[in-house]
């Protein structure tokens, strides 16, 4: 998670001509990526719990082992 917030934010520096600009829209970019990530773990959380007993069944952990 570490990386991923690391590599989120030198995205966000991109699109800024200097930090002070950067800090001025903080809020907003936290705000956005928080917005962001919290959608996409609802919907994998989701996913998971609908599909439970394929996804963490010995037989599918045998399966990935094989495929790698």
């Amino acid at each position: 998670m570490y990386a991923t917030a690391r590599f989120n934010a030198w995205v966000s520096a991109l699109g800024f001509p200097n930090g002070t600009e950067m800090e001025c829209h903080r809020h907003e970019t936290i705000e956005y990526f928080v917005k962001q990530y919290r959608a996409m773990l609802e919907d994998n959380l989701d996913d998971y719990i609908r599909k439970f007993g394929e996804y963490m069944s010995p037989e599918s952990h045998a399966e990935k082992s094989q495929n790698t």
